[in-house]
């Protein structure tokens, strides 16, 4: 007859959860403010950030669980990558939570089915099969890859005056919102084009590569653009399809404008990433909305 093992001695979490706040903290800051500072392919990234993290690793205390030296593999293992990956760190540090996440998760049921009974230690691990089946996802298949984001203002102008601003272009030299500035996520930095009529382009250049689009459809009261050409870093995470913008005029003489924007998303699983693309590219569209002069309560000479 089987005896199950002794359980392991109780971890000291209250002792060692500076350490680990410590080197988590590294591991996540130091690409994200290289990548904020606009030196991610400099020997900062490469040397100085892992340097910073394998001394914050070394002389933290040792791993004296599972869960402990987990943590430390998973760290050093997301370091490494985004270090290779230059512009796609990006991703890896929005991953990290889900990274921890699933690592942590596995080493609980593997240091569960070493206190069980033998017997029981099957039941633990089939609990990994959920995962694995939700691990295939971007493979085998895709839940809803195509989004849809929109923001929408009321504006003190009337319907031409909204298109006559809308004609005028863009002024990207608006303070972008704090998700952006708090992340780095690019977004378009100037754009070139000056018609709204069917066929007309417009080039948007972001971290100085070009997003090509063309309006396909038109009336007084929607414009409709798909994307024509895409050479952008955010084809990383998704592919722009299109925007539309819709115009409706008020009794009291205000325009609502409603931006639309269209993308399939890149990054699985869909319930973890699809809302943090969807977050990003919101505050992306109320930025470009602002690059127009269409705040909330604008006028024609704001």
């Amino acid at each position: 007859m089987t005896t199950p093992e002794e359980p392991p001695p109780p971890v000291a979490w209250a002792k060692r959860l500076p350490a680990l706040l410590i080197v988590g903290s590294t591991a996540v800051l130091a690409p994200l403010l290289l990548a904020k500072a606009g030196r991610l392919d400099t020997a900062a990234l490469f040397v100085g950030a892992p340097l910073a993290i394998a001394v914050v690793i070394a002389l933290a205390p040792p791993a004296k669980s599972l869960h402990g030296l987990t943590f430390r593999v998973v760290t050093f293992a997301l370091m490494i990558t985004s270090a290779f990956l230059h512009e796609g760190a990006a991703c890896v540090l929005m991953a990290s939570p889900l990274v921890y996440g699933v690592a942590h998760f596995v080493a609980e049921i593997v240091r569960q089915s070493r206190i069980r009974q033998a017997g029981r230690r099957y039941q633990t691990a089939l609990a990994i099969f959920p995962l694995l089946i939700a691990g295939l996802e971007g493979t085998a298949y895709r839940v809803d890859p195509v989004q849809q984001v929109s923001t929408e203002r009321v504006v003190a102008m009337s319907l031409g005056e909204v298109r006559d601003q809308l004609a005028e272009g863009p002024d990207f030299s608006t303070e972008r919102p704090f998700l952006l500035r708090l992340t780095g996520y690019p977004t378009p930095t100037s754009a070139t084009g000056s018609r709204l009529e069917v066929g007309s382009r417009w080039t948007f250049s972001l971290a100085g590569d070009p997003i090509s689009t063309e309006v396909t459809a038109q009336d007084p009261r929607q414009i409709v653009f798909k994307v024509v050409a895409d050479q952008s870093k955010t084809q990383r995470w998704l592919h722009w399809q299109g925007a539309t913008i819709d115009l409706t005029p008020r009794p009291d003489g205000t325009t609502a404008v409603k931006l639309t924007v269209s993308f399939t998303r890149r990054l699985d699983p869909s319930w973890y990433f699809g809302p943090i693309e969807s977050a990003m590219v919101s505050a992306g569209l109320a930025h470009f909305a602002d690059s127009f002069g269409l705040r909330e309560g604008a006028t024609g000479d704001d």
